[in-house]
């Protein structure tokens, strides 16, 4: 099989990082950008080239993919990653979230958030570039590259509560949105043979939980691993996934509840 070149996005640390080193030991050849030096020094580690960056930032996207074309020849698939909200958050002077150990996961009437109302219009649009307009700009840049090699595979990553809405996550109901967007591009460029995705990861290991809580709310009775969030996107990715596209995938240990 020909070489495959494959764009990760917030590849530093995290989720990023994981589906960088499960695709690398694929066989991919890599272009990483982080906010950090960290997809750099990631870049390197697994022979691919990295860019320090922001999705938010159109220059830094356009070099990101123009410097990977020119230097691959080609970009076959990529993997639509970004870091948390958070920091949005802050920066617009709402309070953090509660740990998740203060609340339950599932619906908990005594658990009560004002960030629908307190969220000035200006975090909602940070939040609305961070979490959808990236995937937005990264479309725009790949996709006639892709058409023209006849065809390649995008995995964006969502989140759970896009599902089943929770006041603890309210600004990402946004991500509403990315799926939206995701079954319209499936739909126009699926002629092209291009698939697009969106991997919806739950509770994770990086989440600093209380274990006992996390395992009376999932199923599976344990916390997810990044590995696990980057398989499910390596196989989204890959060939063997050639007939799914415009799906939005749970990796969520059975914790939501809708059908």
């Amino acid at each position: 099989m020909a070489e495959k070149i494959a764009i990760v996005t917030a590849a530093g640390k995290g989720i990023g990082e994981a589906i960088a080193r499960e695709l690398n030991a694929r066989g991919y050849k890599l272009a990483l950008m982080s906010t950090s030096d960290a997809s750099i020094r990631l870049a390197k580690e697994l022979g691919g080239i990295g860019f320090q960056g922001s999705v938010t930032d159109i220059g830094d996207m356009k070099k990101l993919v123009g410097e990977t074309f020119q230097h691959y020849g080609r970009i076959d698939v990529v993997a639509n990653n970004t870091g948390r909200q958070g920091g949005i958050l802050q920066k617009h002077g709402v309070q953090a979230r509660p740990p998740l150990d203060a609340v339950k996961l599932t619906y908990d009437p005594d658990f009560e958030s004002d960030e629908i109302i307190k969220l000035p219009d200006a975090a909602w649009h940070d939040i609305l570039d961070l979490l959808v307009l990236n995937v937005v700009r990264m479309c725009r840049l790949v996709t006639p590259l892709m058409i023209g090699q006849g065809g390649g595979a995008i995995v964006n990553i969502s989140g759970m509560e896009s599902i089943q809405p929770r006041q603890l996550y309210t600004a990402s109901v946004l991500r509403l949105a990315l799926h939206g967007i995701t079954k319209i591009y499936a739909d126009r460029y699926g002629r092209h043979g291009i698939r697009m995705n969106n991997v919806l990861p739950g509770v994770l290991e990086n989440e600093h939980t209380a274990p006992e809580q996390i395992r009376r709310a999932i199923p599976l009775n344990r916390k997810g691993t990044m590995a696990e969030v980057a398989k499910t996107v390596a196989f989204l990715l890959s060939e063997d996934a050639g007939y799914i596209s415009g799906q939005n995938i749970l990796v969520d240990g059975a914790l939501n509840r809708g059908i």
